[in-house]
């Protein structure tokens, strides 16, 4: 249960990524949609970046940008922080403190199985240390 793979919901690819030429409208659709704070931003067979709702607020609605217009592309965050499945929770709550970022993509063999969040660790040390 320490363990990142422990905690992790692993999403296949549909689920996870948009490509960079998707609007903004579109990725935060996906997220609603998904239930999701954050999506991969891949094309050409590589993962390009992350979307967050963070992202949405603070480089779109607050720039004033048109979200049917704006390309994922140009407000997503790049690289990509990742942590191994087989890695502690504390290395990867450690490693978004350090980055001060509230998702974090989760990596098995260099490929993105799933993203972590902020959200996620709560649940864990709720679970943890909070009895039921």
């Amino acid at each position: 249960m320490d363990l990142v793979k422990d905690n992790v919901i692993f999403m296949d690819e549909s689920n996870l990524n948009i490509l960079p030429e998707a609007t903004v409208v579109e990725a935060a659709k996906k997220m609603r949609d998904k239930k999701l704070g954050a999506l991969i931003v891949s094309g050409g067979g590589q993962n390009l970046g992350i979307i967050t709702e963070t992202d949405l607020s603070r480089k779109v609605i607050a720039e004033e940008l048109n979200p049917k217009e704006t390309k994922v592309k140009f407000v997503m965050a790049k690289p990509i922080v990742t942590i191994e499945t087989s890695s502690s929770m504390m290395s990867a709550f450690l490693k978004m403190g350090t980055h001060n970022i509230r998702h974090i993509a989760v990596t098995e063999d260099d490929m993105v199985m799933g993203i972590l969040s902020i959200k996620d660790f709560v649940n864990y040390y709720t679970k943890k240390f909070g009895g039921k």
